[in-house]
């Protein structure tokens, strides 16, 4: 798993994670590269989320032509194994690796970011990457209701 996000990183020029259904594997693993040693996350839960929410263009190593605006919990907890199966838990996450492992988890759920597609034209092109992702990181949480 990690050779192929590594391989991915390189042709495509993004890509901090993949889980394991992506390349037909059937268990509870993601394999994360956040920039230093690449390590894994064996049977992740979402233990607790944020009542506030945000906005984020989401791109994925399994629709690698399409960028989908998407709704996230602004924190998330996750309890996890890691590979020498001692249990790790990580406490309300900053919002942009709280937006990346609720994009796992979701994979191992068997929800893609289509199925979590909000607003107005929510899927674009990936070719829009750049103007959209950069402009689209978030700045604050918001409220359900305030984002409606």
């Amino acid at each position: 798993m990690h050779a192929t996000l590594d391989h991915f990183r390189r042709a495509h020029g993004y890509g901090r994670a993949l889980a394991a259904p992506q390349v037909g594997i059937g268990k509870r693993v993601v394999a994360m590269n956040l920039g230093a040693q690449p390590f894994a996350l064996l049977n992740p839960e979402i233990i607790w989320q944020s009542d506030n929410f945000f906005e984020v263009w989401d791109d994925c190593l399994s629709i690698p032509n399409r960028i989908v605006r998407v709704r996230r919990h602004c924190s998330v907890s996750v309890r996890f194994w890691d590979d020498q199966w001692r249990e790790r838990n990580w406490t309300q996450l900053p919002m942009d690796l709280s937006e990346l492992v609720q994009h796992e988890i979701d994979h191992l759920d068997g929800i893609l970011m289509l199925d979590r597609a909000w607003g107005d034209d929510p899927i674009r092109p990936i070719a829009e990457h750049s103007r959209l992702v950069g402009a689209g990181r978030p700045k604050q949480c918001l409220s359900l209701d305030q984002i409606g």
